[in-house]
């Protein structure tokens, strides 16, 4: 392409440089309480840019119920961990509801809104174990886990 547009002589490519640097992406295990955190600061944060007005947004109740499920999780503490994810995973159910009842009839928003709301419900559902594909990362869903096991 550099020798179409006479960019490159002929005798400049005898040696070439290569960068393969890699760019690390913000991406969470796929059951993890911050993914499901994530997915309910990016719903909130969409109803509020689209004037969607909920009836709770549930942020300090995500932003504490995730913190103390690593909390549990570390302590190994897993059936007061197992508590906080279930608490994590009911609301953005109730907000996913919330959102589909204000936006019905409007096809500007339900347009807007198809996306995000597709990803909050499969985050919501997938499980550990699953098969299939799943969504590491509720902003770059084209993130894909890597051959070692855990996401790139």
């Amino acid at each position: 392409m550099a020798h179409d547009a006479s960019a490159l002589r002929s005798q400049d490519p005898r040696r070439v440089t290569v960068d393969t640097t890699v760019q690390p992406k913000a991406i969470t295990f796929p059951t993890d309480a911050k993914l499901l955190h994530a997915a309910i600061k990016g719903l909130n944060r969409l109803a509020a840019r689209h004037g969607v007005k909920l009836r709770q947004f549930y942020s300090r109740i995500a932003r504490t119920a995730a913190m103390m499920a690593g909390r549990y999780a570390h302590a190994k503490q897993f059936k007061r961990h197992q508590r906080q994810l279930r608490l994590l995973c009911s609301r953005p159910g109730r907000i996913i509801r919330d959102i589909r009842r204000k936006i019905e009839r409007q096809p500007a928003l339900q347009q807007a809104f198809a996306l995000p709301l597709g990803r909050a419900t499969q985050i919501r559902s997938q499980q550990q174990r699953q098969r299939g594909w799943k969504l590491y990362s509720f902003h770059a869903p084209e993130v894909e886990q890597g051959q070692g096991g855990g996401a790139l």
